[in-house]
């Protein structure tokens, strides 16, 4: 019975001391960058009346900050246009050429299940406060802008780049200082409400970026 339980001890020191060893996670980052692209939907069903399409092109860039290797707080600042001709959805002004500009913006907490320095799929999820900027244009009958508050739920998939090409990775580590770089894939759902009756100016997002590591 002791010997077992010596045995037990030894396994789970062992076990224990491949995840601190030195090198389990070499230089591990403490910061990212994010750089994405994509589309957003509104959840207003009658938007491709006012636009044409029921989508509109976004962009994003992020910055985050790690905490204990898993957990990432960041902000996001998101920019979206779309162009048309019809009937205002906020204002309820018609007529002319329309353009609609949106600058969400994403404060942020993450959780990335990245559990091992190889790990090369490492899926994420979290969540956060977003403040919801617009700006609503027509020809002739001037525009309508303001912000509110809301929230946001994203979910997505970081697949590890540097495993494809070992030499260029360790060179823009030793030059910029970049330690894993990752293709990223990512879904956002945002809820923004304004005006009286409420008006939802949020929607789905759906992004693909690329995401360095410092």
């Amino acid at each position: 019975m002791i010997k077992m339980n010596n045995i037990v001890a030894s396994v789970c020191v062992l076990v224990v001391g491949c995840f601190l060893m030195p090198g389990s996670f070499a230089a591990e980052p403490k910061w990212s960058f994010e750089f994405s692209a994509g589309v957003f939907e509104p959840d207003d069903e009658n938007w491709s009346t006012y636009y044409g399409s029921q989508k509109m092109p976004e962009i994003s860039v992020a910055f985050a900050r790690r905490f204990f290797s898993v957990f990432d707080l960041g902000v996001a600042l998101n920019y979206g246009v779309d162009k048309g001709k019809g009937r205002l959805p906020i204002s309820e002004l018609t007529g002319g050429t329309v353009h609609y500009h949106i600058v969400p913006v994403d404060i942020f907490l993450l959780f990335r299940a990245r559990f091992s320095e190889e790990q090369w799929l490492v899926p994420y999820f979290g969540g956060g406060y977003t403040r919801f900027n617009y700006r609503q244009e027509i020809s002739g009958q001037g525009k309508v802008q303001g912000g509110t508050n809301g929230h946001h739920l994203r979910a997505g998939l970081q697949i590890l780049l540097d495993p494809l090409e070992r030499k260029s990775a360790q060179a823009i580590y030793q030059d910029y200082g970049v330690i894993n770089s990752y293709l990223i894939l990512e879904a956002r759902k945002t809820r923004a409400k304004v005006g009286n009756p409420k008006i939802e100016l949020g929607g789905l997002s759906y992004k693909v970026g690329l995401l360095l590591e410092f």
